[in-house]
């Protein structure tokens, strides 16, 4: 009698484990083979390997709940199909080699079996612990084409100390119109240590009113852009360190904490976007002639982390500068929003 019930109880465990691993940490997604292998260990292969699949299915479907919420997607087949293929066929494989185990621990078949079910746990640990990225962009509009720049502008900090390491990572984008005809250096000004850009040549790309534009962005990311990859040699993904990072020097910061939108899935909030933060940042724009310019500088920081084989939850803090002004020697304190950023989405997302 009791075995009847297992199949029912993979499933709702299976269930309550993804809600679990989206609202606690994405660590617990590590326990999704061990509990394969409980279910499948006082089984037949055949009772393991239903089980398993009972136990995928409730966590696929509980972590596909939270990216559609109520819909007609939550039916469509290829999200468990690339599931499956991605990672879930190992809980399948799990539960219905684990009665082998109750054979004897010191019987080769239990031996291959427990390495399988370590090797699997280490791959799902190495998915979910989370991986941050760093993202640095500088984009200026100028209703003159001036080919003598110079932008003194806050730079991204981690506990206070200056994070160079990202300005030598510039991202490299065949596809985006980005410069590579400038230069940069750390100088110390008034207001502290700040970011030197030299930008020698525009496009004539810009906006109306603004015809000449540039754009120069440094990228650290967190993780390998080929998921395949990433699956493989999870432990050879590199990622920046393991906090935020924010524009200094800073001033007049006044904390918001306003939650523009958010929503749940049960318990678990699965999207939510809140004005973190306001303050304000020195920057300098100069050149030879008189222009008008627009600057925007987004400085972000992204934190994600697997909780499925498919599905991820995604942390990301941007503060954004938007200004126009007018080129010049003098400093001036600009306004600085800080947002923070939560969602929970699917690979194709």
């Amino acid at each position: 009698m009791r075995k009847i019930y297992l199949p029912f109880i993979a499933l709702g465990v299976g269930f309550i484990s993804a809600f679990l691993t989206a609202g606690l940490h994405s660590i617990i997604f590590v326990l999704l083979p061990l509990l394969a292998f409980v279910f499948g260990y006082f089984s037949s292969w055949l009772w393991g390997l239903l089980n398993g699949f009972l136990l995928f299915l409730g966590y696929t479907f509980a972590t596909a709940l939270m990216w559609w919420g109520i819909s007609p997607n939550l039916l469509y087949p290829l999200q468990y199909f690339y599931a499956f293929i991605l990672g879930g066929f190992s809980i399948l494989l799990i539960g219905a080699l684990s009665p082998v185990v109750r054979r004897g621990i010191r019987k080769i078949g239990s031996v291959v079996v427990l390495t399988i079910l370590a090797f699997f746990i280490v791959w799902c640990g190495f998915q979910a612990w989370p991986a941050y990225s760093y993202y640095y962009q500088v984009i200026i509009h100028s209703s003159e084409n001036l080919g003598d720049l110079e932008l003194y502008l806050p730079v991204g900090a981690v506990s206070g100390d200056i994070y160079e390491e990202l300005y030598d990572n510039p991202l490299e984008d065949p596809m985006a119109p980005l410069t590579e005809n400038y230069t940069l250096e750390m100088v110390d000004v008034e207001y502290g240590r700040m970011l030197k850009l030299d930008i020698f040549e525009l496009r004539e790309e810009g906006p109306r009113g603004y015809p000449y534009t540039r754009n120069v962005i440094f990228w650290q990311p967190g993780d390998y852009r080929n998921r395949l990859a990433e699956m493989v040699i999870p432990w050879q993904r590199g990622s920046a360190p393991h906090q935020l990072i924010k524009l200094m020097p800073r001033y007049d910061a006044v904390p918001v904490n306003t939650v523009k939108s958010q929503e749940f899935t049960g318990p678990v909030k699965v999207r939510e976007s809140m004005v973190v933060e306001e303050f304000k940042v020195p920057i300098k724009i100069k050149s030879g002639a008189d222009a008008d310019f627009e600057l925007r500088l987004e400085n972000r920081t992204g934190r994600g982390e697997w909780i499925n084989f498919t599905y991820s939850k995604s942390n990301t803090y941007t503060e954004l500068i938007r200004y126009e002004g007018n080129t010049g020697d003098e400093w001036v304190l600009v306004p600085v929003e800080a947002k923070s950023l939560l969602r929970i989405g699917g690979i194709g997302d």
